[in-house]
């Protein structure tokens, strides 16, 4: 009985062994595919890049509820599923400042870009707002033209997407937050916080956890293009 005892217990810690290889964990696993940028208790943003027909073995991803922004135009990238059931997806082409916002679904896949340019963006990974009532993916496309202004583009009662586009030289003021914020350029940019000034490029991200005045404008000869993305209420 302890023969057979002790040889039960090598065949789980085998067994778990199996689940611990098998289980990738993107940064680890694929640091020059995804870094992580920044994170706190509420969110955890991550870089990702995909090398113009790159393709990338399994890793795994969180289950919390995800927007994605792009920070580049790229061709399609398939995502073929580890899972039960496995199953495969083609994301279609993307444009710079397009995001997605996806609920909460546990990932394992494999990459590949279908494309002949890189394709950037970013995962923020929302670890405790839960996006109740948004079953499926939502997308947020780039308005054609761009024009000056700010328009809410994803509201819930939880969660606002706020895309602000100013012209060069005209610097663009928005009301304070109704609670904390992040902040993600599009463009090069100059970004004041109650006064603090921040400069910021394409891909940058500013984490706001008391709100307050926001004014941006352009660093560059092409318009500020900034995504505001504000917890709606204080984060507990």
């Amino acid at each position: 009985m302890k023969r057979i005892f002790c040889r039960g217990l090598a065949v789980a810690a085998l067994g778990m062994a199996a689940i611990g290889v098998h289980a990738q964990d993107a940064v680890k696993a694929l640091p020059n595919n995804y870094k992580l940028v920044l994170e706190n208790a509420d969110v955890a943003v991550f870089h990702v890049h995909y090398g113009p027909h790159e393709k990338i073995g399994v890793h795994d991803h969180s289950n919390y509820p995800t927007i994605y922004v792009y920070l580049s135009d790229s061709g399609q990238v398939k995502f073929t599923h580890d899972e039960t059931p496995a199953f495969v997806m083609v994301r279609p082409p993307a444009k710079a400042g397009s995001f997605r916002v996806a609920p909460a679904r546990p990932e394992r896949h494999m990459v590949e870009n279908l494309g002949d340019e890189s394709s950037d963006f970013l995962r923020v990974e929302l670890k405790k707002l839960p996006l109740q009532g948004t079953q499926k993916p939502v997308r947020g496309p780039v308005p054609e033209p761009l024009k000056a202004g700010g328009t809410d583009e994803f509201t819930s009662s939880e969660l606002l997407i706020r895309r602000l586009v100013c012209d060069p030289g005209q610097p663009c003021n928005e009301p304070p937050a109704k609670g904390p914020m992040l902040l993600v350029a599009i463009s090069s940019l100059k970004a004041s916080l109650s006064g603090v000034p921040h400069a910021m490029k394409n891909g940058d991200v500013q984490w706001v956890s008391t709100p307050g005045q926001l004014s941006i404008e352009a660093a560059a000869s092409a318009p500020a293009h900034l995504l505001e993305i504000e917890w709606m209420g204080p984060v507990k």
